[in-house]
């Protein structure tokens, strides 16, 4: 019996979250922000995501986590950490080198082109610190949820 592998054919355009989930508003209130995270989420992820630079997420604790990325190469200067609107950038964009620079090399294995990458952060994390090291930058969160945000029970009368 002969078989042959078929490649799928995947469309464009893939199914919205909310065709997984028709009647959101039936079941949640004010969760607006998130459910368009998530739709910008699986755009991305549908879409397609860079794996450079190589990186890691380390929960420390219930509420603090570590980003760490493999940055060889790159200088401080060349490395830019941003937070907007829960969103945390990380670009890298060598500066331009020199012809004479090269010279020398046999073999370049240690990459040297620009990148981001986005992390969407959820409400109440913060960026401690960042700091390179190595070759690694890590840069370190930590969810601080008021006072108000965290469960109380309510007095019945």
């Amino acid at each position: 019996m002969d078989y042959t592998l078929v490649k799928n054919k995947r469309s464009n355009s893939f199914p919205s979250i909310t065709q997984y989930f028709p009647n959101l508003e039936a079941w949640s209130v004010g969760f607006d922000r998130e459910w368009r995270l998530l739709e910008e989420m699986q755009n991305t992820l549908m879409g397609g995501t860079s794996s450079y630079p190589p990186y890691n997420i380390k929960q420390l604790s219930e509420d603090s986590y570590k980003i760490e990325m493999a940055v060889a190469g790159f200088a401080k200067s060349e490395l830019r950490v941003e937070l907007h609107n829960n969103q945390l950038t990380i670009e890298g964009s060598k500066q331009s080198n020199d012809e004479s620079e090269d010279f020398g090399y046999v073999y370049r294995g240690i990459a040297g082109r620009q990148f981001r990458q986005t992390f969407a952060l959820a409400d109440h994390v913060k960026v401690i610190e960042s700091d390179l090291n190595n070759g690694i930058l890590s840069i370190k969160l930590e969810r601080d949820l008021p006072e108000e945000k965290k469960p109380r029970l309510i007095e019945i009368k």
